[in-house]
């Protein structure tokens, strides 16, 4: 079996340091587009079949979101075409396209009337667009920045750019990191501690009566400083306490261990008809029975502690 090789007959090129700017694959569509767009001036016709053809690894709807994103950046400009299937394109006043290679997108920098240099509005542009920098970043920059000799001024400018963003970035990292660990002076724990407004206005909406909270607070101040202070969540450990608290008195209440007798108009509660329906008892078949139930046991006059359980069993 002959062996196949791996190495493209035909290879595809782009400025590095264009991707690095606008990105990889907007790099590799501008060059691809290079030799039709060399007519700088002229709007040309783009056949985004032939295209995708030459771009065999991406389908023509996301090469159209490319020409999109290059449109955005400036790069080229876009009109409606006539034809089905093209679009018109030309190669912007920032952008140098040509068959040989493409060079950075920004406009050449003119110098101020002081004579330092500064960024074109075409490369700010750009910068913000590319890596969600501020502008006013940007510009604060370009106060602090000095040309060296080597690579071109756009590039020294880009690099320092984002290389001082890094900075600033990290720097607010540190700065939340360290205030996340600040241990702060625990408020005073004693007969005269209060809770927080926040916890009383959760006790509020789970409809805890506020008096009950407040009878309840000693008790809690004395619990926690016989074990040497107030925990760490002191207003969080306070809300579960009055929770706890609330439902056990709500709960003497509702069941009360003092026998009595049945009354003319007793009801069960919602939780005897839920828990005849699990064993296949409907609440209409229940409600019949009550009546015959409620007499029996005032003619027999007995007390009992709970007649939701006598009715449970009646069922």
């Amino acid at each position: 079996m002959p062996s196949v090789s791996l190495i493209p007959d035909r290879q595809l090129t782009f400025s590095p340091e264009l991707a690095e700017t606008i990105g990889l694959e907007e790099a590799v569509l501008l060059q691809a587009l290079g030799e039709q767009l060399a007519d700088r001036e002229a709007w040309t016709a783009i056949s985004l079949a032939r295209l995708q053809a030459t771009l065999s690894f991406w389908s023509i709807e996301h090469i159209a979101d490319l020409i999109g994103k290059l449109v955005t950046l400036g790069i080229l400009q876009q009109r409606q075409s006539q034809t089905p299937g093209s679009v018109l394109l030309s190669a912007s006043a920032e952008a140098s396209v040509s068959a040989g290679g493409v060079s950075s997108p920004a406009a050449e920098p003119e110098p101020t009337e002081g004579g330092k240099w500064q960024p074109s509005a075409a490369l700010e542009d750009l910068i913000a667009l590319t890596h969600g920098i501020p502008r006013h970043f940007i510009a604060s920059i370009a106060t602090q920045f000095i040309e060296t000799q080597g690579t071109e001024i756009d590039t020294q400018f880009r690099q320092l750019v984002l290389s001082r963003w890094r900075e600033a970035q990290q720097s607010e990292v540190k700065a939340g990191q360290s205030q996340a660990f600040e241990v702060s002076v625990p408020p005073p724990f004693g007969k005269d501690w209060v809770p927080s407004q926040d916890a009383l206005d959760i006790l509020a909406q789970a409809g805890i009566d506020i008096v009950f909270a407040e009878s309840v607070r000693a008790e809690f101040i004395l619990y926690w400083s016989e074990r040497g202070g107030p925990p760490k969540e002191v207003n969080s450990r306070f809300v579960e306490h009055v929770r706890r608290r609330w439902l056990k008195h709500t709960s003497q209440l509702h069941h009360s261990t003092e026998p009595t007798r049945i009354p003319r108009n007793w009801q069960p509660d919602t939780s005897v008809y839920e828990t005849l329906s699990l064993a296949g008892i409907t609440e209409s078949e229940a409600k019949a029975l009550l009546p015959e139930f409620v007499m029996y046991w005032i003619d027999s006059n007995e007390v009992h502690t709970s007649w939701n359980s006598k009715f449970l069993q009646h069922v």
